[in-house]
């Protein structure tokens, strides 16, 4: 008795909610009843395998070809009085199912409460600047070589829906805080590959480094924008791991009056839309070391890239630029370059002759 009432339970409860496993289970017992009635009710025709399924589909969808039909009076007083109106009735739910559960996963989309745990390599932005963000990833998008995955957004807007829908390279995910350790999760942090950091204010920039900082991998680097250059400086000296970036208007107007063009060559060298351009990339392992002068020449040689500067840590807090023709390189240093399009470590000549 126990065990009748617990199935009488559980089929109520996914009946009221209309599941997927209540459907499957309406379903075939729908297809059972009928077989079983006409099987009885001596319609030879209609239960025969596969044209039974075909039959079904027929009276379920209210196509009526007219092809298949029942032959006796029972059989056509149940196919009136129960096959067309159930059939008809579950074929409704199924598609009404299929259409909520669409519109859902779409939704979710648009409204950023995917779940991204399983990423890896990806590009995460924090924080959303209409104008500034939306340039910050065609810039991102234009540089075809990148090594990076997935762009991922991340908000901490309940209005805000996602700003590039039909780009199937960016994704969208809307968070409590910056600071959630389960929301953090759910971006797959600890995996991620690049991340940027420019909130709405410098108090929530700040907030949101110090709690991504200990989270993300050893090779991983986190960038992060302040209005303040005192709040960058806070920065950098309780997260090394972060590279800290402030408005530098005031430094580039002094630049541009000493130097006329100045900041046209800034502009160029920062965007990838614009021809050649700075990257960067670290010496691999296992290479023997060399000096600048050796490698200056061997990338222009080969690759038709400028060495500009070197640095040994990824944030490059201890860049130097123009560094002398005999500073040693060795396995692990970062060498920043100017040229047309990125150079993939594996595209450069690291063995030099004397």
């Amino acid at each position: 008795m126990y065990l009748f009432r617990r199935i009488y339970l559980l089929c109520s409860v996914h009946l009221h909610k209309i599941s997927w496993p209540s459907l499957l289970l309406g379903s075939i017992a729908h297809y059972v009843i009928c077989w079983l009635a006409l099987s009885a009710l001596g319609e030879t025709q209609l239960v025969q395998l596969p044209q039974f399924f075909y039959f079904m589909s027929v009276v379920g969808s209210t196509v009526g070809f007219g092809d298949m039909s029942p032959v006796t009076i029972g059989g056509q007083q149940f196919v009136a009085w129960y096959q067309i109106p159930a059939s008809i009735g579950i074929f409704g739910s199924v598609l009404a199912k299929i259409i909520a559960t669409t519109k859902t996963l779409i939704e979710r989309n648009i409204k950023g409460m995917r779940n991204f745990s399983h990423y890896s390599n990806h590009v995460i932005i924090i924080g959303w600047h209409p104008k500034g963000t939306r340039k910050l990833i065609d810039c991102i998008l234009s540089d075809k070589r990148r090594q990076n995955g997935q762009i991922l957004i991340c908000v901490n807007n309940d209005e805000q829906t996602h700003p590039y829908p039909d780009n199937d390279q960016v994704d969208f995910a809307k968070m409590p805080s910056f600071s959630n350790e389960d929301a953090l999760s759910r971006i797959s942090i600890d995996d991620a590959n690049r991340v940027i950091i420019y909130g709405e204010s410098d108090e929530q920039t700040l907030m949101a480094a110090l709690a991504i900082s200990p989270r993300v991998k050893q090779d991983c680097h986190i960038v992060a924008y302040f209005n303040d250059e005192q709040n960058a400086a806070l920065l950098d000296k309780h997260c090394p791991n972060i590279e800290s970036g402030s408005n530098r208007s005031a430094e580039l107007l002094a630049r541009s009056m000493q130097d006329p063009g100045s900041s046209r060559v800034i502009s160029h060298l920062l965007s990838p839309q614009t021809g050649a351009t700075q990257f960067s990339l670290k010496i691999p392992e296992n290479v023997p070391s060399f000096t600048v002068g050796q490698l200056w020449q061997q990338m222009k040689n080969d690759n038709n890239a400028t060495l500009i500067a070197i640095s040994t840590m990824l944030s490059g807090d201890d860049v130097e630029l123009n560094p002398p023709a005999e500073r040693q390189l060795t396995s692990g240093h970062f060498i920043h370059y100017i040229a047309s399009e990125r150079i993939l470590a594996t595209e450069v000549n690291w063995h030099f002759t004397s």
